[in-house]
């Protein structure tokens, strides 16, 4: 066994963004910290996934069809106070970790805290360009590649090149919530082309689309377009997958067997936090995936 006393400590320490789900993993490696965005509910302010979990967010939505939730990025204040904590603990360099830039203004506030705190610490700032587990994964891939010894600035190098790989197909039980986005492109023309039908969407660098692929009236052939989906990223190259859910896991159970069946593989589910759950609504069922390293 390799003799780990006499290695040095790690200086660089990982911030992922609340929407990545890694509140969901069974325990945070000791690396991994998570800065939190804000969900207003009914007048009041909850941290992302921590006063306020998935599941009681999306058992208000059920409840309250038609209230409307609204988020924000975190404080600045609230950046510089984890930066300082991590400062305190020793660490020198952050890599941090964020959903898209594209749909949330978190990034630029990082990037704000960071270049005031320049002096003090090194940050590599990695906007992932997507969402979700999707995105939680660049979190756990640099906490990986640290472990294994590489140097922060290339972890932050790999991780970029891992942008461009990374998808996520989803369905929605309505489209009122995206209908709401307009900063997205996601204009009448877009939503006049999906009708009524139960709609398979593209996320990818920021982006919504129609994913191009058979959808229907019957939730069953909307599972069925979301796992042919999968299984033909998996075919053409190895990735790793990865489900995803708002609300309903036993709609994610029924999009699994039909993953299983088509690829083999039975990828971990893991909920859609109450940040994005805001603005897809509730029922989000989906897959996604990201290159797995060579």
């Amino acid at each position: 066994m390799p003799d780990t006393q006499n290695e040095p400590p790690i200086r660089c320490a990982v911030v992922a963004t609340s929407t990545g789900s890694l509140d969901e993993l069974p325990e945070l490696d000791d690396l991994l910290y998570i800065l939190r965005l804000n969900v207003h509910l009914d007048g009041l302010v909850y941290a992302d996934g921590y006063d306020l979990h998935p599941e009681a967010f999306y058992l208000w939505q059920a409840e309250t069809p038609e209230g409307i939730a609204s988020t924000s990025p975190p404080a600045e204040s609230a950046v510089r106070d984890l930066f300082k904590e991590i400062i305190d603990l020793g660490y020198r360099e952050i890599i941090v970790t964020t959903l898209s830039g594209r749909i949330s203004g978190t990034v630029d506030i990082v990037r704000k805290v960071a270049a005031e705190m320049a002096r003090d610490i090194q940050t590599y700032i990695i906007d992932t360009g997507t969402a979700c587990i999707a995105e939680g994964h660049f979190a756990l891939e640099a906490v990986r590649l640290l472990r294994l010894g590489f140097a922060a600035a290339d972890v932050a190098e790999h991780l970029e090149r891992l942008k461009p790989t990374a998808e996520i197909v989803f369905s929605v039980n309505s489209l009122r919530h995206l209908r709401r986005l307009h900063h997205l492109n996601t204009t009448e023309k877009f939503f006049a082309g999906l009708l009524d039908l139960k709609p398979v969407l593209r996320f990818y660098d920021g982006q919504f689309s129609r994913a191009g692929i058979g959808m229907g009236r019957k939730t069953e052939d909307t599972l069925d377009a979301l796992a042919d989906t999968a299984a033909r990223a998996a075919r053409a190259k190895p990735v790793r997958l990865y489900g995803l859910y708002g609300g309903d896991r036993a709609l994610y159970e029924r999009l699994a067997e039909k993953l299983k069946n088509k690829t083999g593989l039975t990828p971990a589910a893991f909920p859609i936090s109450p940040v994005i759950g805001a603005h897809i609504g509730a029922n989000a069922v989906g897959v996604c995936w990201v290159d797995e390293p060579l």
